[in-house]
């Protein structure tokens, strides 16, 4: 019963640990999205502010 237990703790465990990494990496992501967008919106207004 004890062995269950801590099997059982120790999945819970590595499962927490698991679905951290994978939030961590979405907001990661999320995050060089928005730099990406901020990126191309000063590349478009410097190449109109050119034109002008």
């Amino acid at each position: 019963m004890l062995v269950l237990l801590i099997t059982s703790a120790i999945a819970a465990s590595l499962l927490v640990e698991l679905g951290l990494a994978v939030v961590r990496d979405l907001m990661e992501a999320s995050d060089h999205e928005n730099e990406d967008e901020r990126q191309m919106n000063k590349v478009f207004k410097s190449t109109s502010a050119r034109s002008w």
